[in-house]
């Protein structure tokens, strides 16, 4: 494996335990965004985590079939779940509906997903094979009219995979931006996902898959917003928003990852 490790002219960044991105090259890789049990109608499903599991992996099998591909090319899956007794009671039986082999795996158990009542939310990593000869770099594309900012699958076509570490809102001296300040921490977060992008040669057009972490969702939708569409235009990517108890200082508010695709 080509893997190169990407830091920027920042010292903050160089005395850390972790380099801020890492690209490597990839095959074509399909990105999902995480799902939920949404229903074509918007609303969520009803009955609990079993109805919710099973419509998420719906979903998600749709992303799949548009990329020509099966839940036995799925390589790694992320779950996250509000209530782990539940998920283990009646979701882990729909999701072996799905699947015939067994991808590489996470479960986390979260405080909270963008809906209150949404129980579960599952993203893929899918190995697509092939290829990617004649093809764009990236293919972004969405299987519902879902009105959000993000795509539900990116696929990418040969390249370079830059993995960067979760970003917060760090100054270069150390300090935090925007203590209490949720937009604040929102440009500033971005403006720190800028800075490791462009020192691997991308752009936000690149990021083919964002997971956010917060405090509160309540709190961070109304300042994310203006900010995150500044930041990626119309090009946006696959994403996932959870809600949790803590990140890594108690001023930070919020950590966004970001995966991206580099020529």
């Amino acid at each position: 494996m080509d893997r190169r490790d990407i830091l920027a002219e920042r010292p903050l960044e160089s005395g850390r335990g972790f380099m801020p991105g890492v690209s490597v090259n990839p095959s074509r890789i399909l990105f999902t965004a995480g799902l939920t049990g949404r229903g074509p109608d918007g609303n969520l499903v009803a009955g609990g985590m079993g109805p919710q599991a099973r419509r998420t992996f719906e979903r998600l099998q749709g992303i799949l079939t548009r990329a020509e591909a099966r839940f036995d090319n799925v390589v790694k899956q992320l779950v996250y779940v509000t209530d782990l007794d539940a998920y283990n009671a009646s979701g882990r039986a729909e999701r072996a509906k799905f699947f015939g082999t067994r991808p590489a795996s996470t479960g986390l158990v979260v405080r909270r997903l963008a809906d209150p009542n949404m129980l579960i939310e599952v993203e893929l990593v899918v190995d697509l094979g092939g290829s990617a000869a004649g093809k764009p770099l990236l293919d972004k594309y969405n299987v519902e009219n879902h009105g959000g900012d993000f795509y539900q699958g990116v696929i990418v076509n040969g390249g370079r995979l830059l993995y960067l570490a979760g970003q917060v809102a760090n100054n270069p001296d150390g300090s935090v931006a925007g203590v209490g300040d949720w937009r604040r921490q929102a440009e500033k977060v971005y403006e720190n996902i800028g800075h490791v992008l462009r020192a691997a040669g991308a752009t936000p057009a690149s990021v083919v898959k964002e997971t956010t972490w917060v405090l509160s969702i309540d709190s961070w939708g109304p300042a994310r917003t203006a900010v995150r569409r500044a930041f990626y235009k119309t090009d946006f990517p696959a994403s996932t928003l959870v809600e949790i108890p803590g990140l890594a200082r108690p001023e930070f508010l919020v950590e966004i990852e970001v995966i991206a695709a580099v020529a």
